[in-house]
């Protein structure tokens, strides 16, 4: 057909200087990719249809697809949503400081499994275990990949066709379908559940105990809580009263070591009982790379690094070089990798007031001042919530339409929708972030529709 000839060649589409600024962004190849599947798909409309080629109707095509892909590309985002440790958005931030210090380790030839002292293969964890019991305590540790797999890795060494002693109220499901029946499954255990979901008593789990026994696990409840008319077990009480051949394991989930967060048993609560292990993950309530830490007996830590399971669950270089930075950093109190939740809780509610102003007076009326409640976050503490003011777009703009214009700026920011007005909370944006929203409200503010 004559009319396919006036569509332009690929080439000269990929010059074209609209389509050619996500070179740099999506790589050459991925837009050629793009650009070819909707010159295609619209040769084909017009076999179909006989229509007249509009160029510029196929050039919107191929700019709003290659604008989807810049969405789903892992980019810098602003959390303005009041949940300091979101999953979603990538958990904690890391320090930019320690990045840049660990940067000649990880992207250099490192000592990651070399023994410098007599030039032998030596142990990946290095000089982080001596760290890890410097900060935390225990008699030995390791680290694997996330919580997930630091639990399946317990289970797996320990439990593989034995019993695993689990309350009801403790079988949770947490974002992405993970379970812990499935996750007990998987590994080969056999689930032995008791009590309630309200209610479990010492009785409970010492009744359930038999020879085919291996753990009695104590699992983090993570994004929900049970209230009124329930009894949880004294920890405490119930590993003095387990037989020896059972070992009292704790899922303890969030990483919270801080006794400012009410509502949960943190890290050293849970290591003065001396549970045989515990486990919890390190880029929550900790602040650090993601990884799964487990701490507890040495015999015990020293079985689960011999499994082979290890090698498969074991992070990589960059997780050992951060993590191993920041607490050293934590321990000499220097404040260059303070604990940003513990930071953020300790600040007056002033400073959340006076941060809230900051972006309020850029348009009285529009915006305006409200007091609410940040979270933690991140499958942690759900209980624990904290005063906080927020900033409330007073728009006749639906709250739909806002939330994707700011979603839409460069770089996005993400607030929440909260009885169909949209709010964005200071409390968890930097102080640069700050600049950034402010600049992003102004324009919004002023624009006519607004």
């Amino acid at each position: 057909m004559r009319q396919l000839s006036q569509i332009p060649p690929i080439e000269k589409l990929l010059n074209l200087p609209e389509i050619a600024s996500y070179h740099t962004i999506l790589s050459r190849t991925i837009v050629a990719q793009i650009v070819k599947s909707q010159v295609s798909i619209y040769r084909d409309e017009i076999v179909q249809t006989h229509q007249v080629v509009e160029l510029n109707t196929l050039i919107e095509r191929i700019l709003a697809k290659l604008a989807y892909q810049n969405q789903i590309r892992i980019q810098p985002i602003i959390n303005a949503t009041g949940i300091v440790v979101h999953t979603n958005l990538g958990r904690s931030p890391l320090p930019q400081a320690i990045w840049q210090e660990v940067g000649d380790i990880v992207c250099n030839y490192s000592n990651l499994e070399l023994n410098l002292l007599n030039g032998k293969r030596g142990n990946r964890m290095g000089m982080l275990s001596q760290v890890l019991q410097a900060y935390f305590g225990g008699e030995a540790n390791i680290i694997v990949n996330n919580n997930a797999a630091a639990l399946h890795l317990i289970l797996k060494t320990f439990a593989q066709g034995k019993e695993v002693i689990v309350s009801r109220g403790e079988q949770i499901q947490i974002g992405g379908g993970f379970r812990i029946p499935d996750i007990l499954a998987d590994s080969g255990a056999i689930l032995r559940d008791v009590g309630t979901t309200n209610i479990t008593t010492l009785d409970d789990y010492l009744n359930a105990i038999n020879d085919n026994t291996a753990i009695v696990l104590i699992v983090h409840q993570s994004n929900y809580y049970i209230e009124g008319f329930s009894q949880q077990v004294d920890i405490k009480q119930l590993a003095a009263s387990l037989p020896e051949h059972v070992m009292l394991v704790v899922d303890q989930g969030s990483g919270n070591h801080l006794s400012a967060i009410p509502s949960e048993l943190p890290i050293n609560s849970y290591l003065k009982i001396e549970p045989d292990l515990i486990c919890f993950s390190g880029d929550k309530i900790l602040g650090g790379p993601q990884s799964g830490i487990i701490l507890g007996r040495k015999d015990k830590i020293e079985k689960l690094a011999k499994h082979p399971m290890m090698r498969v669950l074991r992070p990589g270089k960059e997780t050992y070089a951060l993590l191993e930075k920041i607490l050293i950093h934590r321990l000499n109190r220097d404040g260059k990798a303070d604990n940003r939740v513990e930071s953020l809780i300790n600040q007056p509610i002033s400073w959340h007031q006076s941060r809230a102003k900051q972006l309020v007076d850029i348009a009285p009326g529009k915006l305006i001042l409200r007091p609410t409640k940040f979270m933690v976050g991140g499958g942690s503490t759900p209980r624990a919530q904290f005063d906080t003011w927020a900033v409330a777009l007073n728009s006749r703009l639906s709250a739909t339409t806002l939330i994707e214009r700011l979603r839409e700026h460069t770089p996005p920011i993400i607030g929440v929708v909260q009885n169909d007005q949209v709010l964005l909370y200071p409390v968890t944006l930097s102080d640069d972030e700050l600049l950034i929203v402010k600049d992003c409200l102004m324009t919004l503010t002023a624009k006519t529709d607004f």
